[in-house]
């Protein structure tokens, strides 16, 4: 199994390592809402990456892995890039369903063109600029501007969209020699030092005098939490390790632009654990637009790869 497997494009073993990692990411992930009812963001990401570094840190010893990197400026780069992303992603959780996030985190390939373009004077076609088209009426109506239960917050997940395709190219433009193991730990050092700041200035002061509606994930205080709390801290960060070290290792092996198709299977495996273990539904607005979101992509995916094929 394993020759067939190393013998297959790496495109192809890219994609069917996105895959796997969205089969334990998606169901892992909808354990979040469950996490926000008695703790914080950055508690969460404070025990969370306590537990995961020290799984890295065991992994390492056991295999005896010593930690080496090739150019600390990329692999600190990227870790704030993901940093970021991940914030917005597991904040939005708390109040908006998995696949409406999903849909604003999955304007990356939208946003990996745009950069492209600009950085590195990539020659976008009508084939992209439709699709930029089409992924942004797609994102105006997952947004949905008229719903009364509209704000501000509805806005973050494309802005993790946007850091999430920024560190998707770090990766594969920069850290591709890295090794899988360094580039976790470093990711989970950046976030849980969030977690640790967070969790100081949350606890120093009173954030219910804050005169604007911010979600109570954000601003919650530390708490010894249930049993049950830590138990799905525990899950959540197992899950974690593994869905993250399988994206990391897909990035690694072909260019962003020919995996992002493949990234739209976390839909099928989040939206079928939403429903199933939260009960959450979509509207018809946001349906429609998470499809164009989707056919933007697979635009951006297809283009990029003709476009290659001919230089």
């Amino acid at each position: 199994m394993k020759n067939f497997f190393t013998k297959l494009p790496p495109e192809i073993q890219g994609g069917l390592l996105i895959i796997l990692a969205f089969v334990i990411i998606g169901p892992n992930d909808i354990l979040v809402p469950l996490i926000s009812e008695e703790s914080s963001l950055w508690q969460f990401h404070l025990c969370r990456s306590i537990i995961v570094i020290s799984l890295i840190c065991m992994i390492m010893l056991i295999s005896r892995k010593k930690l080496i990197v090739v150019n600390w400026s990329a692999v600190i780069i990227r870790s704030l890039l993901y940093t970021t992303s991940m914030l917005i992603y597991f904040g939005c959780l708390s109040f908006l369903s998995i696949a409406v996030v999903g849909a604003g985190m999955f304007t990356s390939p939208i946003f990996v063109l745009v950069i492209s373009y600009f950085l590195y004077k990539e020659v976008i076609g009508f084939r992209r600029i439709s699709a930029v088209i089409i992924g942004s009426i797609g994102v105006w109506f997952i947004l949905d501007p008229f719903n009364e239960k509209f704000s501000f917050f509805n806005f973050l997940p494309i802005f993790g969209g946007a850091f999430l395709a920024l560190g998707n190219m770090a990766t594969w433009r920069l850290c591709s020699k890295e090794n899988l193991l360094t580039l976790n730990l470093m990711f989970f050092l950046s976030i849980g030092l969030c977690g640790l700041i967070g969790t100081i200035v949350i606890n120093s002061y009173d954030m219910v005098t804050i005169n604007f509606p911010i979600p109570d994930f954000f601003i919650s205080e530390w708490t010894n939490g249930s049993q049950l709390l830590w138990s799905l801290i525990l899950l959540q960060s197992i899950g974690s390790l593994i869905g993250i070290g399988l994206l990391t290792k897909a990035y690694q092996m072909a260019d962003t632009s020919y995996l992002n198709v493949f990234e739209y299977s976390f839909f099928i495996f989040a939206g079928f654990s939403g429903w199933f273990i939260l009960g959450q539904t979509i509207s018809l607005y946001e349906s429609f637009g998470i499809i164009l979101i989707i056919i933007a992509g697979i635009i951006v995916t297809i283009a990029g790869r003709r476009s290659q094929f001919k230089n």
